[in-house]
């Protein structure tokens, strides 16, 4: 059997499903990009989901939107006045299900552009922060999605191909939770993991540690230690 060679770059695929649910949201987000000149674009597990190559893949909880520019997410936020804010952090704005976009929970990503963190500027940029390659996928329009080029192989196998490691504990967590829903993570991946933990630094190590410890043991973390916590497990 030929052994499949990872591929880089990206390359389109059909959009096969969903895109109904989410077309006034697209549509929302064309008038951002016109009124600002900035693009918008759906990125990660629901732009997965309308590439799947499977027959039946697995449903995304809620619809991610990147913001090429800091602009166009101030458009977005004023355009999203009218729902219920779920959740805010420092990373993303989570609204409750609306009507107005067939129930679906969107979650605004902010533009952030720190170190080897980037939430913001092309679609490419954005999908190269990414860390599997089955959720580097974004809809560019109602019958296409750009992906990246291991994409179709590794979801059809729903393998998990890690591309990009901010943080191999947040990594870690993430495949558990992949893994949940039927993807599976080569050994040779998951080697990536530890050798990418033992090359950070001791004082990353030992502050991660102690945030976790103190989290396990009940401890109340300080507001600082909380910002510090999840920039460190900052993922897409």
């Amino acid at each position: 059997m030929d052994v499949y060679l990872s591929k880089e770059g990206y390359t389109n695929l059909p959009l096969q499903r969903g895109f109904e649910d989410i077309q006034t949201l697209f549509t929302a987000l064309g008038f951002a990009k016109a009124y600002t000149g900035d693009n918008c674009f759906i990125c990660g597990g629901y732009a997965r989901y309308c590439a799947s190559p499977r027959p039946e893949p697995t449903p995304a909880n809620d619809v991610d939107v990147y913001c090429e520019t800091e602009k166009v997410y101030k458009y977005l936020v004023e355009l999203f006045s009218n729902l219920t804010v779920k959740h805010e952090n420092e990373v993303s704005i989570t609204y409750e299900p609306h009507d107005m976009y067939k129930g679906k929970i969107i979650q605004l990503i902010k533009p952030l552009s720190n170190g080897a963190i980037v939430t913001t500027g092309t679609r490419k940029n954005v999908l190269d922060n990414f860390d599997f390659t089955v959720v580097r996928a974004c809809i560019i329009s109602e019958d296409t999605v750009l992906v990246d080029a291991d994409f179709e192989h590794d979801e059809r196998q729903m393998l998990l191909r890690l591309k990009n490691i901010h943080c191999p504990v947040s990594s870690l967590l993430r495949c558990t939770k992949y893994a949940k829903k039927g993807y599976y993570l080569p050994p040779m991946h998951a080697l990536a993991l530890f050798e990418d933990w033992d090359n950070r630094s001791e004082d990353y190590k030992e502050k991660l540690k102690t945030f976790l410890t103190s989290s396990r043991n009940g401890e109340e973390l300080s507001q600082e230690q909380i910002d510090e916590l999840e920039a460190m497990l900052r993922i897409d």
